[in-house]
């Protein structure tokens, strides 16, 4: 790790929302707008955003997530609703063009942001392939009806973290860990497990509750249909880099499922890990790839440094 990238705590207040941001680099250098996944972090990119060359890497924590606020009860959690808040953020950073990285979850925010703002360079997605949660055709009404059913008994019954805000939900710090470990996606390492949890815990001072919104873990009421996600894959005109776990989510049908709505300049990378391999494991292979793609300078030369076509 360069000790001159080490990350700095930020925050910003964007469209009536407090923004926690976690940023690495020169203010000075390529921007670059890091976008985590679904129930994790800013400290998603903890591990990769110091080795980035002559980038400043700026990754907020969502709406809901880790130390950012919640939405308002009345609001919802959806990827439009993340893709505009990123807008506005960038335009408040200044920024004229920039890059993004983004993980899981956050390539469906990127996906809808590339319709929102012509000024993205180009993007890379870790083990993420757009929008993770959709609708198959037919489904809407009787998804929504589900929906509305759990929020109602979660409120109710007070579960999946709907208790009060002095409610202990784990005695110890390595039992919220050992619970992050097993969530989404398979099990992360300890370290990344670590790194995500302790930024998305209160302590109580006997014991400790996550910090994020619990409406979270609950299915929206209206999220994406799969060829809505897939058309605003197709809709992306930046070069767009795929780097994919050889044991992560897409490594079976789910890459089969979306590679049609990829845009055809797309390049897919693979590396041996699972859905966080670049929280886990940040091989130099990857961070060699991420510079290529990102670099301050990646002009037509870095461009043509990443391999064509799909790898495995």
């Amino acid at each position: 790790m360069n000790p001159g990238h080490k990350g700095r705590d930020q925050s910003l207040d964007v469209n009536g929302i407090h923004f926690a941001l976690r940023t690495w680099g020169n203010e000075g250098g390529y921007p670059v707008l890091a976008l985590h996944g679904w129930l994790d972090n800013a400290a998603s990119f903890e591990r990769v955003a110091p080795l980035l060359k002559d980038c400043f890497v700026v990754a907020p924590d969502l709406a809901g997530h880790g130390r950012s606020d919640h939405r308002r009860a009345d609001s919802g959690y959806y990827l439009w609703e993340h893709a505009d808040d990123m807008n506005a953020l960038v335009e408040c950073l200044g920024w004229k063009r920039f890059a993004v990285l983004a993980h899981s979850m956050g390539t469906g925010v990127a996906s809808i942001l590339a319709a929102m703002n012509r000024n993205i360079d180009r993007m890379v997605f870790l083990d993420g392939m757009g929008a993770p949660f959709t609708l198959a055709q037919g489904s809407t009404v009787e998804h929504l009806r589900k929906s509305q059913r759990l929020l109602r008994l979660a409120l109710r019954t007070r579960m999946h973290g709907f208790s009060g805000p002095e409610h202990v939900q784990f005695s110890s710090l390595e039992a919220a860990i050992n619970e992050r470990r097993n969530g989404i996606g398979g099990s992360l390492s300890e370290e990344g497990a670590r790194l995500l949890a302790q930024r998305d815990l209160i302590n109580l001072g006997h014991g400790y509750r996550w910090r994020h919104d619990p409406r979270l873990v609950l299915p929206e009421l209206l999220p994406l249909t799969e060829q809505q996600a897939c058309e605003f894959l197709q809709q992306i005109t930046c070069p767009l880099y795929l780097l994919l776990g050889l044991q992560g989510l897409f490594a079976g049908p789910g890459f089969d499922k979306r590679k049609a709505a990829l845009p055809l300049e797309a390049r897919v990378r693979w590396y041996d890990g699972g859905h966080h391999f670049h929280l886990d494991a940040p091989v130099p292979g990857l961070i060699d790839q991420l510079n290529a793609a990102l670099g301050a300078s990646a002009g037509r030369a870095n461009v043509q440094s990443l391999s064509k076509g799909v790898h495995r």
